[in-house]
């Protein structure tokens, strides 16, 4: 059986900025039932242990939202993605909307799959990793026991589920060992088409479990029930059974065959008998190159424009020398409005425009009219800066009520504690102070009042003996 290092000194560094990414230690063990709802032999069940050679992982859920299930794989895929797109991994909170993340998950944008996406978060929020000797630590280059949370805060908006919004006020942060495991550059390449392309859940563990494996090999050999169970997450109902096994497994096989992952294999070769067990051979297909095109001539240096403008158009898929041509021949801002219209337009309307560069040129030539509810670049940004400034406001203002909050708390504690020092002579003493300080109205000492008065002047009194004028207790 194929042994190599599980984690590679020389993990995959690719610098495309197309792809996905995943990290490693989620791609290597299962943390997800593979089904859409708890499994009746789970039912109550809020923890999974996995055992390997070199350690354990549990997987625990909380009690009111449970274990993590086949869509909660899709999403914490789609986090990752998104903390990738907004800041690359250099923090943990990650502001976002719902809508940015069902588009990342290629999930309609209906009232049915927010709620999936809220259910998601709740169930994450809750999980805690128990790593024993599993974790990887890709600065210390060696297995480590880890306990953490994969989610640590949610917050969400409840009005930004329009995909208008103009300003993402929810966020969710990372555990600190997750995120300082992708800044450590543990992660890998993931191809987000073909995983989300999918059917099966188990083709989808399969795929990402693989996929980092055959960076190291592109062939490997598992024993049947550890790869399907401890490394793919199957219900351990099927220990015994391997034909159950093998039937569990062939659909996911043959969707990772039909996509070109993996190398087609009869069944003799898939599946041997090593003395009491069965293994299971994976090989990587290997790719089929074609005769290799020529190259295109290398453009004219003329058609190579350094104007600012002439180079966002061609960033866009404008040709070189239509870039230069209307540049030079069309106004500045006509150009610029257009090239704002096109990113609203990918941002609120995704799928209107289908060639970016040929509807740039249309558009930028006919002129065309913005739709009724597009916002110029500027508008948006002065919406977004009030909506940002109304939100520090806010937040100003309740830290500053909070911190009065705490401020006259320490103070009639130190207040009360003050007066239980003292002697039932001395109390008689300072209440006649505080009476001389501050006299009351004719009457008052006969009246209901008397109790309330007293209390409030004593507590004057105190506090100016306390605190002076300024009745601060910092």
């Amino acid at each position: 059986m194929a042994r190599l290092p599980l984690f590679p000194d020389d993990s995959p560094r690719l610098p495309d900025t197309q792809a996905g990414r995943d990290e490693m230690n989620f791609a290597e063990f299962p943390l997800v039932l593979l089904t859409d709802r708890v499994p009746i032999g789970l039912k109550g069940k809020k923890s999974i242990r996995y055992e390997y050679p070199h350690g354990a992982l549990t997987v625990s859920g909380s009690d009111a939202y449970g274990l993590p299930t086949a869509a909660d794989a899709d999403v914490l895929v789609g986090l990752i993605q998104l903390t990738r797109k907004k800041n690359d991994f250099q923090d943990p909170k990650v502001h976002f909307t719902r809508y940015e993340l069902l588009k990342v998950l290629r999930w309609p944008d209906e009232g049915k799959y927010y709620r999936r996406l809220d259910e998601s978060l709740n169930r994450w929020s809750g999980v805690t990793l128990y790593y024993d000797n599993t974790w990887w630590d890709n600065r210390a280059k060696k297995h480590l026991t880890a306990k953490l949370h994969v989610i640590e805060t949610v917050m969400i908006d409840d009005k930004a589920t329009s995909r208008s919004q103009p300003q993402p006020f929810s966020y969710f942060v990372w555990n600190k060992t997750f995120i300082e495991s992708c800044q450590a550059d543990n992660l890998k390449r993931l191809d987000l088409d073909t995983y989300f392309g999918f059917r099966s859940a188990i083709s989808k563990r399969m795929y990402r479990f693989l996929d980092k494996r055959f960076y190291t090999s592109p062939e490997w050999s598992f024993e049947l029930r550890e790869f399907a169970i401890d490394y793919i997450g199957m219900s351990r109902n099927y220990a015994t059974n391997a034909g159950k096994i093998k039937e569990k497994l062939q659909p996911a096989l043959t969707e990772l065959e039909e996509t070109g992952f993996i190398a087609p294999l009869p069944r003799e070769e898939r599946y041997t008998k090593q003395g009491r067990d069965w293994i299971i051979k994976i090989a990587r297909q290997q790719p089929t190159f074609s005769p290799i095109a020529p190259e295109p001539p290398l453009p004219d240096p003329a058609d190579a424009p350094d104007d600012p403008l002439a180079l966002q158009l061609i960033q866009q898929g404008v040709t070189p020398r239509v870039a230069a041509d209307l540049v030079r021949e069309l106004p500045a801002d006509r150009i610029e409005s257009k090239l704002d219209l096109l990113q609203w337009l990918q941002e609120h309307k995704p799928g209107h425009v289908k060639e970016a560069g040929a509807w740039l040129v249309r558009a930028i030539r006919d002129d065309y009219a913005p739709p009724k509810d597009y916002r110029p670049k500027a508008a948006r940004d002065a919406e977004q800066a009030a909506a940002l400034q109304a939100h520090q406001t806010l937040d100003d203002a309740r830290r500053l009520a909070a911190d009065e909050k705490r401020r006259r708390k320490r103070e009639a504690e130190a207040i009360d504690a003050y007066w239980s020092r003292l002697s039932p002579d001395e109390q008689a003493a300072l209440d006649d102070q505080a009476l001389q300080a501050t006299p009351p109205e004719p009457g008052v000492l006969r009246s209901p009042l008397k109790r309330s008065y007293l209390k409030t002047v004593r507590e004057a009194h105190i506090r100016a003996l306390l605190f002076g004028d300024s009745g601060s207790t910092d």
